[in-house]
């Protein structure tokens, strides 16, 4: 006679935790593939991880400003502090020995204008990878160091107030600290990441692509702020930073909790777009925006906006 087949809900805890560790070896192997978190197989890997968790699974692309309401969240505008913008685009020319000029970056950013089409997601990272790179080269210091860490998974969490979990990937992690823990990650993102102990030595921040005609703020920002509250909530900060952008346009925001764990008084903080150009000058604001990204994953608050 057959053995009978069982549920998921037979397994013993043990068993359930060697399941999940295949399961999620999985979808890492996926993401190390760029296998779209959106595809029909990686959704039913990830409903069955679901299942085996107890909680109905939302993707980061599924969130809105309800979701957040219902969170508990507030959407709240950031105003600058006197001064901010005029420090930040002093901040953003200034250029730091043996790195990346602004002027190699604006040569850089004409030629990607002239040679890559920008309407498709993958086109805008080109643009967006231009500021990135020229950022994290104007980061190195003798002790110091900042790493990009694109295609970043955010595992799964069950938040507050809702009965769904919620994970998936960001298009960049921007790390900036000890250069020895800069270095594992280049190295090796995964293994990197594995150690929760390498945040310690950490700033971070996420980034996410829009192209063009998809970016709305108000549709946008919520994806990527659910990002950073997962992140914020797992790594007990009461603050985490993160920006949406097409590469044409830049919309920074700020995460902020009363209290490390996450109860009441939970906003973000966004500030209006910022166009990278204008009509008379398709990179007027080249200098505010890379400043903004200097301060944004080093924390000098030379631009800090008020919150």
């Amino acid at each position: 006679m057959p053995n009978k087949k069982r549920k998921f809900s037979d397994l013993s805890t043990e068993q359930t935790s060697r399941v999940m560790e295949i399961l999620l070896s999985c979808r890492e192997a996926f993401d190390q593939l760029g296998i779209d978190e959106n595809d029909e197989g990686v959704i039913d890997l990830n409903n069955i991880i679901d299942k085996l968790k107890n909680a109905k699974h939302t993707p980061f692309s599924d969130v809105s400003l309800v979701t957040l309401a219902k969170m508990g969240v507030k959407i709240q505008p950031m105003e600058w502090r006197s001064n901010g913008e005029t420090e930040a685009k002093a901040y953003g020319r200034t250029t730091l020995s043996g790195a990346i000029s602004v002027e190699e970056t604006k040569k850089k950013i004409s030629d990607v204008f002239k040679l890559v089409s920008l309407e498709s997601e993958a086109g805008c990272r080109i643009l967006i990878d231009t500021l990135l790179i020229h950022v994290v080269s104007n980061l190195e210091t003798e002790k110091f160091g900042a790493v990009i860490a694109p295609e970043f998974r955010i595992e799964s969490r069950v938040l507050e107030r809702t009965e769904n979990s919620f994970g998936g990937v960001v298009d960049y992690m921007l790390a900036y600290g000890d250069k020895t823990a800069r270095d594992r990650i280049i190295k090796s993102k995964a293994f990197a990441f594995s150690d929760p102990e390498i945040y310690k030595m950490l700033q971070c921040n996420i980034y996410e692509a829009k192209p063009e005609d998809l970016f709305t703020p108000t549709t946008s920002l919520p994806q990527a702020a659910i990002a950073a509250i997962i992140k914020a909530q797992d790594l007990r900060l009461k603050t985490f930073r993160g920006c949406v952008s097409s590469g044409k346009r830049w919309v920074f925001f700020v995460y902020s909790a009363e209290n490390p764990g996450h109860g009441q008084g939970k906003t973000v903080y966004w500030l209006d777009a910022i166009p990278l150009g204008e009509r008379h000058d398709p990179i007027v604001n080249l200098e505010l925006i890379l400043g903004i990204l200097r301060d944004w994953v080093s924390l000098i608050s030379v631009s800090q906006a008020n919150v």
